[in-house]
């Protein structure tokens, strides 16, 4: 039988699902405060679990009564299709393409006709997801030329938190895009893999650009170690 990786949905008495709960309350704590919407959440290097935290962060969130969306950005090795078991033939790759260029008011009226068609409905309630879509030829310059802050305007009027799930920002420059477009950057770093060297790599990349990481989150943490690091939970979900 295939694994589960929607967790906080499938065993919501785990204390992995209890971890996000923790998180979730934090966030939306910060996003209350300052009125936020939107965030990026990604990692510095491959395999850390950056699609696997975004996608249980926004099941989580859409416990609480929250309508959310989940942007699928690695246009590369895009994963949230996967883990909702949904169609990956059409998704964000086909829709930057007419996001560049003039926009007048007729091509933004089209947008949100082609949004509508995108996004699909997750077998989670308030749980939607936008897919990657097609590998493009050049998956960094179609973001880099494309209006994602339109993009995200758009969204912003049909839910209430956005979650964009970027590529490894030490790795592909993609993640940097979203940088300066999103409210809030949360790093995924492993448990005794990610190094932090890695971490200080990508905290200045992100500074670099203008952008600036809201907090790290913790991943992998060994069953034995959890009540080591229960105590500090508050302290990493989200730590300047």
């Amino acid at each position: 039988m295939e694994k589960s990786e929607i967790i906080v949905n499938d065993f919501p008495r785990s204390p992995v699902a209890e971890s996000f709960r923790l998180f979730r309350t934090n966030l939306l704590y910060l996003f209350e405060n300052d009125e936020s919407k939107t965030l990026c959440i990604t990692s510095s290097n491959a395999g850390e679990g950056k699609s696997w935290v975004s996608a249980n962060l926004a099941i989580s969130c859409a416990q609480y009564g929250k309508k959310v969306l989940i942007i699928d950005a690695d246009l590369r090795k895009g994963r949230q299709h996967r883990i909702f078991k949904k169609s990956n033939r059409t998704g964000l790759s086909d829709l930057l393409k007419n996001l560049r260029g003039n926009i007048t008011a007729e091509d933004i009226d089209k947008i949100q006709e082609e949004l509508t068609l995108k996004i699909q409905d997750t077998d989670i309630p308030n749980v939607y997801l936008l897919t990657s879509g097609p590998v493009p030829f050049n998956p960094s310059e179609l973001l880099g030329t494309a209006n994602i802050d339109l993009l995200l305007e758009l969204l912003k009027k049909e839910f209430d938190i956005i979650i964009i799930d970027t590529p490894p920002a030490a790795i592909i420059a993609d993640a940097l895009i979203f940088a300066t477009k999103v409210d809030h950057m949360f790093l995924v770093a492993a448990s005794r893999k990610t190094k932090k060297e890695y971490l200080l790599t990508t905290k200045k990349s992100v500074e670099s650009v203008g952008g600036k990481i809201s907090g790290i989150i913790l991943n992998e943490v060994a069953a034995g170690r959890r009540k080591e690091y229960s105590k500090s939970y508050q302290k990493y979900v989200i730590e300047k």
